[in-house]
């Protein structure tokens, strides 16, 4: 898949590859030498843990990033090279102010995924344009929303960028609409399945969702 879209896109697209833990060790280090051949940014949670992490680092060249906000951890092991997180992983504006501080103070990259609701979106829009020691391109889920809990609307890319929401706090309005039928539906059906199709039970869509 790697292959055919880098021949896709040519050599100046930046790819970066989620493995979400899947990989055993030996199965990441036959991966490794094919995925720097084609030139792969970065790779995030390519093992299960940041100790089998440590190990792959001797087979590989390619940047390591991971959701697992150990910094103590990854300090002592020399491993990843970024974290990924947001306000809502980091408990609140704040402590994130204070974690990519930390990353900053130890040269570990930091940069943030979307996800989560639009209010929890925009908070981390306005952190990543006001933070410079964030970098490198921030992860979007945005696609994969068919609605939300603002006023606006699910945020979305356009020629590859989100534009940070402008006006009062944050920029964006809580729709009481949506929140009630979001509210309703949890306590009716329980938490949203993102990829499961109510016309056909048993099956699950296809991204992006819309």
């Amino acid at each position: 898949m790697v292959e055919l879209i880098r021949e896709q896109l040519g050599d100046d697209a930046m790819i970066r590859i989620d493995s979400n833990q899947a990989y055993s060790l030996s199965t990441a280090r036959r991966l490794a030498r094919p995925l720097e051949e084609l030139g792969v940014r970065n790779w995030e949670d390519p093992v299960a843990t940041i100790e089998e992490m440590r190990q792959l680092r001797k087979h590989c060249s390619i940047p390591f990033s991971t959701h697992n906000i150990d910094i103590a951890r990854a300090m002592d092991l020399k491993v990843p090279d970024a974290f990924v997180g947001n306000p809502t992983a980091h408990g609140g504006i704040g402590r994130m102010l204070r974690f990519v501080g930390a990353c900053e103070h130890a040269g570990i990259d930091f940069w943030c995924y979307s996800g989560d609701s639009g209010i929890g979106s925009a908070a981390y829009l306005h952190l990543c344009a006001a933070l410079g020691w964030i970098r490198e391109p921030n992860q979007s889920l945005f696609r994969m929303q068919p609605m939300d809990i603002t006023e606006e609307g699910p945020f979305y890319p356009r020629n590859n960028t989100v534009r940070v929401p402008e006006g009062p706090g944050l920029g964006v309005t809580l729709s009481r609409k949506n929140l009630a039928a979001c509210h309703r539906d949890f306590a009716e059906n329980g938490p949203c399945n993102k990829y499961h199709d109510p016309a056909k039970p048993g099956t699950y869509r296809r991204l992006p969702l819309n």
